[in-house]
């Protein structure tokens, strides 16, 4: 039975072959108020307590980003199998010694990019895996969300000290998911336009482009200043309708030679158009929309963005012996990529080629 210990979530996850048996968190009231539902989970608020005295065989790490490096490190030296929150590190220099840890550790890492095995990522996959759409040529990836606030978790995200920036944070999912459906990212350009959130240390708007090694380009714009909140937090309703009307958008259009697909995270939903030729032997083509694919029933994290997928994938495949579903130096190289996107914003927009350099 593997004892499995958590940092942030504390989860008290149970399976063949684990069980949880301790949580860590700086907040100790927050743990005392869980520890009354699980008596038996151990209870610790600093993690190299947890770590000299829980006798762990895995960690699951939720903790703020500026933290991952060190915790993550320490655990995969004391031959813990570590499952990590993207990202692995604030900067390339602590996704390297992660890396590096892993290397000589011998034991999993797993990093928790769960959009890429979501059902809408399965499905794009096989859509366009079928051949029948053409080849890809263009990835296009909208998201406008509401401020982060200057309190809670919102301070550090905020801050490029403590986040890394933009990118690192959200984005960092769909950069991997771009490289899972068009292959290596040669370079990559990105520009911000001036902020207008006072508060925050980081671009509230960045426009990123990604040109591929096979020719593919793809776009990504995150916004930060229109999506609004109600002004009573007890209003918020988990709805497409509701998010909408806030002006809350994030969609991603797959542009291939025969046609496209576009998916609507909100809603959800993906819809299915095919090129066709018109007018009849001009060579000029028409776009038809095929079919609307629906999983409400899903719901919105169920469709994109189930946090429990790639966890309990890790758990089930620690215990049976086998690697990561996602090869850590996969993993790695999409923060690569990140981190390219975040210096061409510091640069003023400076097309930056994307650096592979295995750390030693």
């Amino acid at each position: 039975m593997l004892r499995v210990g958590h940092i942030g979530w504390l989860a008290a996850e149970e399976g063949p072959g684990y069980k949880t048996v301790a949580w860590c968190d700086i907040n100790a009231q927050k743990l005392q108020a869980n520890a009354l539902h699980h008596p038996g989970i151990e209870t610790y608020t600093d993690y190299r307590d947890m770590l000299s005295k829980a006798k762990l065989d895995v960690v699951m790490i939720a903790s703020p980003n500026a933290c991952h490096a060190e915790q993550a490190t320490a655990f995969l030296n004391a031959g813990v199998h570590v499952f990590l929150e993207k990202p692995m590190g604030i900067s390339v220099t602590e996704c390297d010694r992660i890396l590096a840890s892993w290397r000589r550790s011998g034991r999993n890492l797993g990093i928790d990019f769960e959009v890429r095995i979501s059902p809408f990522a399965r499905r794009v996959q096989t859509l366009i895996g079928s051949g029948e759409y053409g080849e890809l040529r263009r990835v296009e990836y909208l998201h406008q969300q509401g401020a982060w606030l200057a309190e809670g978790n919102g301070l550090w995200r905020i801050r490029p000290e403590t986040s890394g920036g933009l990118h690192p944070e959200c984005p960092i999912h769909y950069i991997d998911v771009f490289r899972l459906f068009a292959g290596e990212v040669r370079a990559v350009q990105s520009i911000a336009g001036p902020n207008v959130l006072p508060h925050y240390g980081i671009p509230d708007n960045v426009c990123s482009h990604f040109f591929f090694e096979n020719g593919v380009l793809a776009t990504m714009l995150n916004t930060h200043t229109h999506s609004a909140v109600p002004r009573d937090s007890r209003q918020w309703q988990n709805t497409a309708a509701f998010m909408h009307s806030l002006g809350h958008d994030m969609c991603m259009i797959f542009t291939l030679t025969k046609g496209s697909i576009a998916v609507d995270f909100l809603t959800p939903s993906i819809q299915v158009h095919r090129f066709e030729e018109w007018p009849r032997g001009s060579g000029g083509v028409r776009v038809i929309q095929e079919r609307v694919e629906d999983y409400s029933s899903l719901g919105l994290m169920g469709f994109f963005h189930d946090c429990s997928l790639m966890r309990q994938e890790f758990l089930r495949r620690c215990v049976e012996g086998l690697p990561p579903i996602q090869d850590p130096v996969d993993a790695w190289r999409t923060h690569r990529v990140t981190f390219a996107a975040e210096q061409s914003v510091r640069e003023g927009g400076r097309r930056i080629t994307v650096d592979y350099s295995m750390p030693a």
